[in-house]
């Protein structure tokens, strides 16, 4: 997987990393840039090798926000290194109807399942009445805080809203926003497709068509969360403060530790 690091400069070099990037480097609406080396995003952290964990003690990367389902957690749990602090907070409002355990599934299940029905409803929900997005809040926020990787299964959806919230936390535009969101297209690929061809052993195509869907990105996600933000809060900013407690005050002191 360390050859993905040629595919974009915020991707970190793990040998057992999925979709591992630093925010670092996003450029906000002043003109200043985000810190290197304080806020990642990433898919699950299971297949962390040695060196990964020490190159990460060495950062030092002291939280995991892990947002995964339980089961997920159950399956595939986060290698931790020393230093780290683990932390599990589930972000899918959605886990009721499909989750990552797919030998829970039945035929008529997946048959009933709708790709795209699911994945609008699941960026509509995300940003609102979040505990996950909280937590991240309050590691953000609290004094003294170590760098922090946010994470899901494979660093897209639930990761996803969990990063635009630190962006325009940190007063970067949508375009930026929707710039780091669709980035992962290109960064999440190899990952995929892999992850695709396993799945295809056991699924039937009309099946693997539904998760391959599932398992992209696409604008319209994240126009759809962005879009159900305008239309409850008028705009993100309030959005921020009401959802989520991040007043101008609290952003101004994240912006002077995060920004330079």
């Amino acid at each position: 997987m360390t050859a993905t690091i040629l595919l974009h400069p915020s991707l970190t070099p793990l040998e057992g990393g999925v979709n591992f990037r630093d925010l670092g480097g996003n450029t906000v609406a002043d003109g200043r840039r985000i810190k290197r080396g304080w806020l990642y995003r990433s898919g699950a952290l299971d297949a962390l090798t040695e060196q990964d964990q020490r190159f990460l003690s060495n950062i030092p990367l002291q939280h995991i926000l892990d947002y995964r389902d339980a089961d997920e957690v159950a399956a595939k749990p986060d290698i931790l290194w020393p230093g780290c602090e683990y932390h599990h907070a589930p972000a899918n409002p959605l886990s009721n109807v499909i989750n990552a355990n797919l030998e829970r599934l039945t035929a008529e299940t997946i048959a009933a399942f709708d790709p795209q029905e699911f994945m609008l409803e699941l960026y509509r929900r995300l940003p609102f009445n979040n505990d996950a997005y909280k937590k991240l809040v309050s590691l953000l926020v609290q004094p003294g805080g170590g760098a922090l990787v946010q994470h899901c299964a494979v660093g897209k959806d639930r990761t996803g809203i969990g990063s635009a919230i630190v962006l325009l936390a940190l007063g970067a535009d949508i375009a930026t926003v929707k710039e780091d969101y669709l980035l992962t297209e290109t960064t999440l690929a190899t990952f995929r497709e892999h992850m695709l061809d396993k799945m295809s052993i056991t699924l039937a195509p009309a099946a693997l068509e539904k998760f391959a869907y599932v398992f992209s990105v696409q604008e319209i996600f994240i126009d759809t969360a962005l879009n159900a933000i305008t239309d409850l809060y008028g705009n993100a900013d309030n959005w921020l403060e009401k959802e989520y407690g991040l007043t101008a005050e609290i952003r101004e002191s994240l912006c002077a530790r995060y920004l330079e």
